[in-house]
């Protein structure tokens, strides 16, 4: 009895389901690798968590992430039995391309660093039970100040500098997003060429502080300064990846933007980067984001500089805002800033966020006037 072939329709859809079969087990198998860099993108993008109900819980569903980690960390040991111990400053000579600041910019008036109102006792209720996240920098605590619908005004400090101060051999440690890099390189640039200064810069774009499982500020600053005994000046630059709700931990729900909770974890986190400051004898000078083009991310920046500006002004550090500098009065926003001459020049991009190449120099030749040299270090004008 003669035996029957196979239709060809039928082989044709037999080889389409192993082939969607095999799609199906490869995009499961990526997910269950990357599920971490997938969490955080969401956390970035969507400012909420992206876990699967009952599956993250999983063991064998975390797995797939420890295994990634484990085979990262075994990469990093790897390159780095290569690389030996990195001299990080270093990084300041690959600055060395950019313009100098030039040194005839507007001149802009100088503002006290600022002291804070005496602070009521520190907000509790039971409604705020989630705990805020644990810092890696362990150091005495300042009490925080309760939730403020928008930041109050508040008196100069007295005894805070007016100026930092270098010494030779002093180097300058940048921390920042997207700003900071646009304005770090300027910086370094002119530190070295005009008073031997070297720096190192570790600013890096989508990062703030509300979220540290995507980049931790404190504990790279904590790392960096133990490591770096010469860094006597930190100059920090961030806020507009910042004004969302952010987590606190795994599977906790996400504390929401201005909140109690979300103001003493983002209190807490800022005293971190500032306690490991104060630990090392590092000088802080932090520069507060400007008006933005957008009116609720604008006043979101306004809510967080105030944050800023008082958390600096118990430490006895410098606050500057990025406001005076580009010649902004309250809230108001321009692409354009008039110079000294009547000139108007562009001063920030099209995104209605960042600065043009004006506008950085503009901004990095303000923080270097902050900044006192031994006249033994100018080297050029």
């Amino acid at each position: 009895m003669p035996v029957s072939k196979p239709s060809p329709l039928s082989v044709s859809l037999g080889g389409a389901a192993k082939v969607f079969y095999a799609l199906v087990v490869t995009s499961l198998l990526l997910v269950w690798f990357n599920q971490q860099s997938i969490r955080l993108y969401c956390q970035q993008k969507y400012h909420e968590g992206c876990d699967i109900p009952g599956l993250s819980q999983s063991p064998a569903w975390r797995f797939g992430a420890q295994l990634n980690q484990a085979l990262e960390n075994a990469r990093v040991a790897f390159v780095g039995s290569f690389a030996g111990a990195a001299d990080l400053s270093l990084v300041a000579e690959a600055e060395a391309a950019a313009d100098p600041v030039p040194a005839s910019l507007p001149p802009v008036a100088a503002v006290p660093t600022p002291e804070p109102p005496p602070l009521s006792a520190a907000h509790s209720s039971a409604s705020h039970a989630t705990a805020p996240p644990q810092l890696p920098v362990q150091s005495q605590q300042v009490t925080v100040a309760p939730v403020l619908s928008a930041p109050p005004e508040v008196e100069p400090a007295l005894s805070a500098p007016l100026m930092a101060s270098l010494a030779a051999g002093d180097e300058v440690f940048f921390v920042g997003d997207s700003l900071m890099q646009g304005v770090a390189p300027h910086m370094a640039n002119t530190l070295r060429k005009r008073y031997n200064v070297k720096s190192l810069n570790l600013s890096k774009q989508s990062t703030g502080l509300a979220y540290p499982s995507f980049f931790n500020w404190p504990k790279t600053v904590e790392s960096t300064l133990a490591s770096n005994p010469n860094i006597r000046l930190m100059v920090i630059f961030l806020g507009p990846n910042d004004p969302w709700d952010m987590p606190v931990a795994k599977g906790k729900p996400f504390l929401r933007f201005k909140t109690a909770d979300w103001e003493t974890a983002y209190r807490q986190r800022i005293n971190s980067i500032l306690d490991a400051a104060q630990a090392h004898n590092v000088q802080v000078i932090w520069v507060g984001p400007p008006n933005m083009e957008k009116t609720k991310l604008s006043t979101a920046m306004a809510y967080l500089s105030g944050l800023y500006q008082q958390q600096i002004a118990q430490y006895h550090q410098h606050y500057v805002s990025a406001n005076e500098m580009l010649g902004y009065r309250s809230d108001e926003f321009s692409y354009y800033r008039t110079s000294a001459e009547g000139k108007k020049v562009k001063t920030r991009v099209d995104d209605g966020i960042h600065f043009t190449t004006t506008g950085q120099k503009l901004i990095a030749e303000r923080v270097i006037s902050l900044i006192s040299f031994p006249s033994q270090q100018l080297t050029e004008h």
